[in-house]
């Protein structure tokens, strides 16, 4: 009697595993398409992405528009340096104001125009640097009410951007109309 049940539990088990093996062949081929479907998906998006970039043309790299018509154009300021977008000229914070800066230069021609504003793009670590530009700026004009706009741009915000991953919250505060 104990053999017959030996032998029962035996057979019982190998015919469990024959049932098993095609759930697992199944298994192992959805899995496959998958990881085809997700490199097939990865190489789209890249590509649409390269395809944004290059109908964002050279202007939409260092400009932002307004909702009132004017425009913002893109300062980024690292620890120990400014750089303007538009030009890739960077200036050293110990140079921001001084006589025959690019910066001065860039502002100038930035805030003759009316609407048109600097947008700093503050990069962790660089509150410091955009405090110089901010004080030249207002050295420059200081009887005009100026506009200046900023972003703190820290890992998260980039990686956000990178992924095309922008919070609700921030999507949707700039489609309101004002």
């Amino acid at each position: 009697m104990l053999r017959r049940a030996q032998s029962g539990r035996t057979s019982g088990g190998v015919f469990q595993e024959e049932n098993n093996t095609p759930m697992m062949a199944i298994f192992g081929g959805v899995f496959g398409l998958l990881l085809v479907f997700l490199v097939v998906v990865n190489l789209y998006s890249e590509a649409a992405q390269r395809e944004r970039l290059e109908r964002g043309g050279e202007e939409g790299l260092y400009r932002i528009e307004r909702l009132d018509g004017g425009s913002g154009y893109v300062v980024l300021t690292f620890s120990g340096e400014l750089r303007i977008v538009e030009n890739g000229v960077s200036v050293s914070p110990d140079a921001i104001c001084a006589a025959g800066s690019p910066f001065i230069d860039y502002a100038r021609r930035v805030y003759e125009n009316k609407n048109e504003q600097l947008v700093f793009f503050i990069l962790e670590g660089s509150v410091p640097v955009m405090a110089v530009a901010r004080e030249c700026l207002r050295r420059l004009w200081p009887d005009r009410v100026l506009t200046i706009g900023w972003v703190i741009a820290d890992n998260e915000l980039l990686k956000s951007v990178a992924l095309n991953d922008i919070p609700d919250y921030i999507r949707e505060y700039t489609e309101q109309q004002p």
